[in-house]
């Protein structure tokens, strides 16, 4: 029998000859964009928070940014509020202390003090927005201690009195995102112990550290403004390659990503690749899968819950490691694009939700209900580690404190928020007017937007395994009254 065809369909991606070409480009374009975006975006935040031209910049456009030199540290002195707080969903229960650091030519000693009366930790993240280490409470205890910090390699000498226990960084390019715990918010006292503590936290040179040699950080020039992948996609893969170039994918003590690259290589992405050697349907292509990617990671970024967690919805396990798992969709997504890093989940779980009992969309029209009923439906986490609780609200509209509230956070240890009902429960009531004897018989509140959508999160640090591991702890839904 005469086997029988069908006219072949062109391509309908473009009208060229070699229309194979932009076709394969856009296909393998897309994976590259959500493995390689945390190279673009974490370059453009170091310039934007490490250079005189990132000052600048910020300047120009009314941004606050934690800006300081690289190898030195931006400190925070107040918690975060509807007043000074500026996106990306800050938490309000600790300060942060962010820091670049670059370790090509040597490692650097980052100190701290001792910590015995509250939560820390500073988390290092390599430029892939990967984490590879952790000094803290929980991870290296109250100690004072001096952490040497060393790239990918470095195998050299190492002082007496410096401690080389964190593994070595995949990149020489790091990010330092440290958070000291401020018990009282309502007293001065506290939270100078904090900034105190903060204070303390420093990074030297290994040369200078030997020598003795005071070092002072200096800020680049570098007035160039790099691609920020967020508002635009022209020059993506030029960023990403060079970013690339200097913070080399895939180098142990990482996994090995040397066939992902070789493919990657195919279309002229990745380290010590030329975008100039490639075809110009293979250009067009890439292009076009620079322009779908942020879209892509944006929607997986915003991916609803389910109802059997009360529309409250988990990050995934691999969360803060998830590259070194080659899970790159929740790397860039998860991670980079939502948060610029993330904690490991034995370190800290945010449980985020923007949903109500019914699944309907969280909603300043609408009055809404949390309740714990006992003591036993509050997360669990380690108080041995000064672990906590909090839940804070957001609006959606700019991932924002609600701007003109006065009651946006709640969390397990501030003495404010301690009364409980006859049960050791509490009601949390979500709206715009202030409940009836709120704070009292374990009534609080959090007063939603004059207009539009929010969400909550519900941050649990050093959570118990319920939480961490198994994601068997359910939080309570949001009920409309």
């Amino acid at each position: 029998m005469k086997a029988t065809t069908k006219k072949q369909q062109k391509l309908t991606v473009t009208s060229s000859d070699n229309s194979w070409e932009q076709a394969y480009a856009y296909s393998l374009g897309i994976q590259a964009y959500v493995y390689g975006f945390p190279w673009v975006y974490l370059s453009w935040i170091k310039w934007l928070w490490t250079t005189e031209g990132g000052k600048a910049y910020a300047k120009e456009s009314g941004a606050t940014i934690p800006w300081a030199p690289v190898n030195s540290f931006a400190k925070s002195t107040a918690l975060a509020t509807p007043q000074n707080a500026t996106g990306g969903s800050p938490n309000c229960d600790t300060l942060y202390a962010t820091g670049w650091l670059d370790v090509t030519d040597e490692p650097m000693i980052l100190s701290v003090p001792a910590v015995e009366d509250r939560y820390y930790c500073i988390e290092l993240a390599c430029i892939d927005s990967d984490n590879f280490a952790y000094v803290g409470t929980y991870a290296t205890g109250i100690e004072a201690g001096n952490y040497l910090v060393g790239g990918p390699g470095w195998n050299g000498e190492i002082p007496d009195d410096v401690i080389d226990v964190l593994p070595r960084s995949r990149t020489p390019e790091i990010l330092l995102m440290g958070r000291t715990g401020v018990n009282d918010s309502n007293s001065q006292e506290d939270l100078d112990k904090a900034i105190a503590i903060q204070d303390q936290y420093t990074i030297t040179p290994l040369s200078n550290w030997i020598s003795g040699e005071p070092y002072q950080p200096v800020a680049q020039e570098d007035p160039d403004i790099p691609l920020n992948p967020t508002e635009d996609t022209k020059g993506t893969w030029e960023a990403m390659n060079n970013a690339m170039n200097t913070n080399p994918p895939g180098v142990l003590p990482g996994v090995d990503q040397s066939q992902l690259l070789s493919l990657l290589a195919t279309v002229g992405i990745g380290p010590n690749q030329l975008l100039s050697e490639q075809s110009e349907d293979t250009i067009k292509g890439l292009d076009l899968a620079a322009a779908d990617g942020i879209q892509l990671l944006r929607e997986m970024g915003n991916a609803n819950a389910t109802a059997a967690l009360n529309y409250w919805s988990y990050p995934p396990r691999d969360i803060g490691q998830s590259g070194q798992n080659s899970d790159f969709i929740t790397r860039a997504a998860l991670q980079a694009l939502a948060g610029i890093t993330a904690h490991y989940p034995d370190e800290a779980v945010y449980i985020h939700t923007s949903l109500d009992s019914n699944g309907a969309s969280l909603n300043s029209t609408s009055q809404y209900k949390m309740s714990f009923d006992d003591e036993k439906a509050f997360p669990i986490f380690d108080d041995n580690y000064f672990g906590f609780w909090s839940i804070t609200m957001y609006e959606t509209s700019d991932f924002n404190l609600v701007q003109d509230s006065s009651s946006y956070t709640i969390n397990s240890y501030d003495p404010q928020y301690q009364s409980r009902d006859d049960n050791g429960g509490m009601t949390i009531y979500l709206q715009r007017d202030q409940p009836s004897k709120n704070g009292e018989n374990g009534v609080f509140w959090l007063q939603s937007p004059e207009s539009g959508d929010f969400y909550l999160i519900l941050r649990v640090y050093v959570p118990g395994p319920t939480i961490w591991n198994t994601q068997t702890y359910v939080p309570p839904a949001l009920v409309k009254q």
